[in-house]
């Protein structure tokens, strides 16, 4: 009898037990879906509460829960041929990669066959739109993304933002060296036309048309920094020179700069055919 009243007695702490891991993993399902708002689809097709935030209401809580930094990447798409190839490579680069918050910006609309992609990865994303129809549409859509995330200050903070382009591929050490950035962090990016050395004095060697001429595969940058200086990229110039002018908004001169790693080959680009 007494080894039955034991068993009894296990059994109903381990219910309880159940009952209170189930009760916490619901908070945190519903929390993860406050923060799918405002032109964002939840990543996880099984949260139902995530609702489209309105203009008049308040804003989600922040997404860091660890305490390493959070990354957040900004990646520009348009419709064409290599898109839904391009997109599969980079979510499954951040597939096993924590606290990493991602940020696509589709040109003109959401797509249908983007939106249902992007439901079936398991990192935390926000799909917005951005409405550049002429120049270099990269940079105007990594606009959209910067007036987006300083609409919604109070989550996107304390963190790194580097510009994912889908002509990289990561390795999962990249993200690991991205938070190590405090302000503007550099580090190669295998492949890229831009010259890289361990020196920021001869890898920035100005140009008459850009002083900090780095690849934007290889700069993350203090999310506060960029946000507070309102810098917005010009569709008239090249991705390195608005790239360029972002980090002259930033840093005095190459000397603020942080070299991450002098030869680490954890991004590459590799262009796509058209």
């Amino acid at each position: 009898m007494r080894n039955i009243i034991n068993r009894i007695f296990l059994l109903s702490l381990f219910w309880v037990s159940c009952e209170c891991e189930q009760t916490k993993f619901c908070q945190e399902a519903l929390e993860n879906a406050r923060m799918c708002e405002a032109m964002a689809y939840p990543i996880n097709s099984n949260v139902k509460e995530a609702q489209v935030l309105k203009s008049t209401e308040s804003t989600p809580v922040t997404v860091n829960k660890h305490q390493e930094k959070t990354l957040f990447l900004i990646t520009p798409t348009y419709t064409r041929g290599t898109q839904l190839a391009e997109l599969t490579i980079m979510a499954s680069s951040l597939a096993p990669v924590k606290n990493v918050v991602w940020i696509i910006v589709e040109q003109f609309r959401q797509s249908h066959h983007v939106t249902e992609f992007l439901s079936t990865c398991n990192t935390t994303h926000y799909h917005i739109v951005g409405k550049t129809r002429r120049g270099n549409l990269c940079n105007g859509l990594r606009n959209s993304a910067l007036e987006f995330m300083r609409r919604y200050r109070n989550v996107f903070k304390d963190g790194v933002i580097h510009f994912a382009n889908t002509d990289r591929v990561y390795s999962p050490s990249a993200f690991e060296e991205m938070r190590k950035v405090e302000h503007v962090g550099i580090w190669p990016t295998q492949r890229a036309r831009e010259r890289f050395t361990c020196n920021p004095k001869l890898t920035l060697q100005s140009s008459y048309y850009v002083k900090y001429r780095l690849n934007i595969g290889s700069v993350g940058l203090s999310i506060d920094a960029v946000l507070d200086s309102g810098y917005k990229f010009k569709i008239s110039e090249s991705d390195t020179q608005g790239l360029g002018g972002l980090i002259a908004e930033l840093v005095d001169d190459v000397e603020d700069l942080e070299v991450i790693s002098c030869d680490g080959r954890f991004v590459w680009y590799i262009r796509f055919q058209r």
